[in-house]
Formats: C-alpha cells, sequence, structure tokens
C-alpha cells in the first residue's frame, strides 16, 4: 500500500508546475537537472532528503556494475529493486504494510506478529514523527502537520531514522555522530544551479571513491529487529553508504485512509557504536585528525565565518567536500560551484537551531584551495590567508570593545568593570556579523592574486578604505554606540573623546594595525 516506486506520492516542482511522481521519476528528473524543489520538503530534512537520495543510488549503481546515473525512470525502479530482490511484492518499498513481520519503508519489521502489542504509541502526525526539531516548535510550528500528506510521512521518516540523536531511554540515536547529543553535519561541493545537479555530482563522487570491500548490510529496514541488545549490528557487517534506520516505528492507515504512525522503544541502539563514536566514514562529515578521527559536532551558532574557517582548514575534509578530478581539470567557464554547509544543532533534550550556509566559488584555484588537506605549511594555503584575516577582525575587535568599554567608564580606560566591558560585548560582536557577509568572497579575491604586493593592497582595502573596510566598520559602530549608551552629560564629551581617542591610537600602533597608516600623518594617542 502507498508504494512508492510505481504511485505518485511525492510533490515535485519542475519549470512545468508541481506534480506528484514517483520515486524512479524523482531520480529522472533529477539526473535531467529540472528539479526546482520538492514542496513538502522542510530546511532540516534537506540533507536527510539529500543523503538518502545518494546513497540509495550509489549502493543500487555499484551492485547493479552501473557507471552512470541513468536517465530513464524504467532503469531506476530496477535499480532499486534490485537492492530488494527478496521482497517481490515491494514491501520495503511501501509505507503501509500491515504484516508487522514484513518490512515497509523506512520501517523494520519485527521477528514475530505478536511484537505488534508493544508499539503502543500513536503518532497522529508526521511533524510529531519527525526528528527532535519539530516536537519543540523550532523553525515550524507543530500543528503545520495536521493535514500531513504522503510525502511529509516519507520526509519524516527518512529524517527521524537517518538524523536522530538520543531521545532519552528506549530511544537511541543513529551510529554517525559522536554521541546521542551529537549531529550529522553536511559539508559537500556543489554545481551551482539546482538540486538535480547537486544529487548527480554526489551520486558521481561516491562511484568514483567505492571501496573496494563493498559487502554488507545496505538498507537495515529490511533486517528484522525486536530492539534486544543481542541484535546489535557490528560496523564490520555493515555496507559502506549503509541507510540505517535507528527507532522502531510503523505507519498504519484508519478507516478513511489517513495516515499515523505507531512505535516503541528498544533496549539497544541498532548498530553497536561505543567505540564507534560517529568514525562511519560519512562521505559528508569531517573528521578530527587529532583526535583519531572523530566526526564534528556542530554547536549553537552554525556556520559562521570562523566555525567555517576551522571546518575547512583544520578538520579532515569528508569525500564529498573534495574537488573530484573533473572539477579541478574543468575549464568551462559556465561551470560554477558552491560549498553546501548544513547541520542540525542538537543540545539536552532540546534542538538549537538548523543551519544552512552557501558559499560560492569564484575560480578553480580557489576551489582548489578550499580543499587543500590540513597541515599545510605554504604560504600559498587559503586557510593561512583565512586565520590572518580572522586573527586582524580580531585586533579591531578588541580595540572596539576597549573603547566602548572606556565610554561607559566615563573616559577613564583603565578603569572599565566588568559590567562595562559586558555592555560593549554585543557591539563588539556586530563586527563580526558584518565580516561575515562578505569574509569569503574577499579572502577568496586576495587568493587569486599571485603578486604579493597586490595580495597585500587587497587585504589592506579590505581592512579600511573609508567606506566599508572593517576599520571602517568599526568607527560606525563606536559612533552608533557612543551616541546610544547611557552616561552623565557632564562626562559625555569627554568620555567621547577619550574612547574615540584610544581606538584611534590603539589601532595604529604596535598591537593594532599600524601598516594600515602614514606614520608621518598623525600623532599616536596615548
Amino acid at each position: 500500500m502507498l508504494n512508492i516506486l510505481t504511485e505518485p506520492l511525492i510533490g515535485m516542482t519542475t519549470a512545468e508546475g508541481t506534480r506528484p511522481v514517483s520515486l524512479p521519476e524523482v531520480y529522472a528528473v533529477l539526473m535531467a537537472d529540472e528539479v526546482e524543489a520538492f514542496p513538502a520538503l522542510r530546511p532540516h530534512q534537506r540533507h536527510a532528503w539529500h543523503a538518502s537520495l545518494v546513497q540509495l543510488a550509489a549502493m543500487a549503481m555499484h551492485r547493479a556494475g552501473v557507471a552512470e546515473p541513468p536517465a530513464d525512470e524504467v532503469e531506476w525502479a530496477g535499480l532499486i529493486r534490485g537492492l530488494t530482490a527478496d521482497w517481490t511484492d515491494d514491501e520495503p518499498w511501501q509505507l503501509v504494510v500491515d504484516d508487522i513481520t514484513k518490512p515497509a519503508f523506512m520501517q523494520p519489521p519485527a521477528r514475530s506478529a505478536d511484537k505488534l502489542a508493544e508499539y503502543k504509541s500513536r503518532v497522529e502526525t508526521a511533524d510529531e514523527l519527525d526528528m527532535l526539531v519539530t516536537s519543540k516548535n523550532h523553525d515550524l510550528k507543530a500543528t503545520v502537520g495536521a493535514q500531513s500528506g504522503v510525502d511529509d510521512w516519507i520526509y519524516a521518516l527518512i529524517s527521524l531514522q537517518t538524523m536522530e540523536g538520543f531521545g532519552g531511554a528506549g530511544n537511541y540515536g543513529i551510529s554517525r555522530m559522536n554521541g546521542g547529543l551529537g549531529s550529522r553535519p553536511a559539508f559537500s561541493m556543489a554545481p551551482t544551479g539546482r538540486v538535480g545537479a547537486h544529487v548527480k555530482r554526489d551520486i558521481r563522487a561516491l562511484l568514483d571513491n567505492y571501496p573496494t570491500t563493498g559487502g554488507g548490510h545496505r538498507l537495515l529496514w529490511l533486517l528484522s529487529w525486536d530492539g534486544t541488545a543481542s541484535e546489535r549490528l557490528l560496523p564490520n557487517q555493515l555496507a559502506p553508504h549503509y541507510i540505517e534506520v535507528c527507532r522502531r516505528v510503523r505507519l498504519r492507515s484508519d478507516a478513511d485512509g489517513r495516515l499515523y504512525a505507531v512505535r516503541t522503544s528498544t533496549k539497544a541502539a541498532r548498530i553497536e557504536g561505543k567505540d564507534l563514536k560517529g568514525r562511519t566514514g560519512d562521505p559528508w562529515t569531517p573528521h578530527n585528525p587529532n583526535r583519531d578521527g572523530l566526526p564534528l559536532t556542530i554547536s549553537r551558532g552554525g556556520f559562521n565565518y570562523k566555525r567555517v574557517t576551522e571546518y575547512l582548514f583544520d578538520w579532515q575534509n569528508p569525500d564529498l567536500l573534495k574537488a573530484t578530478p573533473d572539477e579541478q581539470r574543468s575549464n568551462d567557464p559556465d561551470e560554477t560551484m558552491q560549498l553546501v554547509a548544513r547541520a542540525m544543532v542538537r543540545g539536552q533534550g532540546k534542538t538549537e537551531g538548523y543551519y544552512e550556509r552557501v558559499i560560492p566559488i569564484r575560480s578553480k584555484k580557489a576551489l582548489r584551495g578550499m580543499t587543500r588537506r590540513p597541515g599545510s605549511d605554504s604560504t600559498e594555503d587559503l586557510g593561512n590567508l583565512a586565520q590572518e584575516r580572522i586573527k586582524e577582525v580580531g585586533i579591531v575587535q578588541g580595540i572596539l570593545r576597549h573603547a566602548i568599554a572606556t565610554f561607559l567608564a566615563r573616559g577613564e580606560s583603565r578603569e572599565t568593570s566588568p559590567e562595562q566591558r559586558a555592555l560593549a560585548n554585543p557591539w563588539a560582536n556586530r563586527l563580526d556579523e558584518i565580516v561575515d557577509a562578505d569574509f569569503f568572497d574577499a579572502l577568496q579575491v586576495e587568493f587569486e592574486h599571485n603578486d604579493r604586493a597586490e595580495r597585500e593592497r587587497v587585504r589592506n582595502e579590505w581592512l579600511m578604505n573609508g567606506r566599508d573596510g572593517v576599520v571602517d566598520h568599526a568607527r560606525n559602530i563606536l559612533d552608533e554606540a557612543v551616541d546610544s549608551l547611557p552616561c552623565p552629560a557632564v562626562h559625555r564629551y569627554r568620555a567621547r573623546e577619550n574612547a574615540e581617542g584610544l581606538f584611534e591610537g590603539r589601532i595604529r600602533r604596535s598591537g593594532g594595525l599600524p601598516f594600515l597608516f602614514d606614520r608621518t600623518n598623525f600623532e599616536v594617542t596615548k
């Protein structure tokens, strides 16, 4: 019932409008790069859907020995069925299978029919089934799913089973994260354009790097699972790009044909992960080379420029963040790339935000620079340039913070209190927000120049140009701060003069950015 291989159950928008299609047709239209959107897909579900499409296609093609993603939906249906050949009625691709001893889509079977009695918790809407994000009203309201469509349930199942973390006793998370409160972040290079080009690119990249030892379980919802510790799967029992399930759940249909779910708990995680700690070789997740390859967990705040710099240049790039040989060799001026980063941040019993960032890549040189291995000592390394820029922004930010605290201290720069410095922090942090907007574009402009003098000119102009340089923005923030913050009228003039003098003096002398100024044209303010 509700077979995603044969029935049009997934809403898809193309230039011709929105219509429901089957999963094989989704692949066919994606390969033609004609998909503009999946209307029911919510932002936090994007990576779960993308990764599952890519993993499924790569495993199906690898098994069949097919090197190039087909364009025809009939071929796609055959490839996908090849992964579930033991199930001639397509049970693994049906949303509702009444016999609990048989698999349903993303729903593992039980070993015996009497286990159905354990599924006592009823879930009325797709968003309630989805990972923790929706149950806490983050990014969307829980009532949105009151009229759940079939594709809402499809996306909720995929999101739950491939992205969820620890949800309390009996509710274990996925294997592809470092701990139950971790995350499964996604970093990849992608062609600029519609979603199909990204899916096709990642499929090809996985196939190009497919491990030679490709055996093991691929689709874990095919395996019977009653939630016991003895059923835990070992990492060496899994295929390289396995699609997992972490919860025991089944979809049902009432007398009116409306879908709902029933679920139960488990006594252990599906995959033995105590020693694994998320080190599954996930092709989208960076790993820490200095901590035994532990995968990245995104913290609150997401993908600001400082963190992205760290993840790109201090962490081990995942396979899909590396430029493919074809991407590095291509001289097609119309072929542009972008870096896509996505993650859901999970806290203790709550979510702390969904984050997504897209960084356009300006050139092949920048593309190569973005995907250098960590630890390079080369002065040509893009990571080194990024760190230098971050350090310089930090210098300006520290001086700005001191100047604002000095104003609050009525002009006494050496008598600022912790409270005054705390009041200055939000103003200083505004500089980060401004710099963040074009940090990577400006960084690439400098990197694309080969001449050292020209690089220095570009950097200095970014720092200060009289309009929108880092120092210029800091001066504007200081002006706004002294206009807005409280200070007794009798002290305001002196406080402003001293704050501005401190800023201009510190920025010019050692410990600031003296190379930006002609030393014959100013007198250092003490």
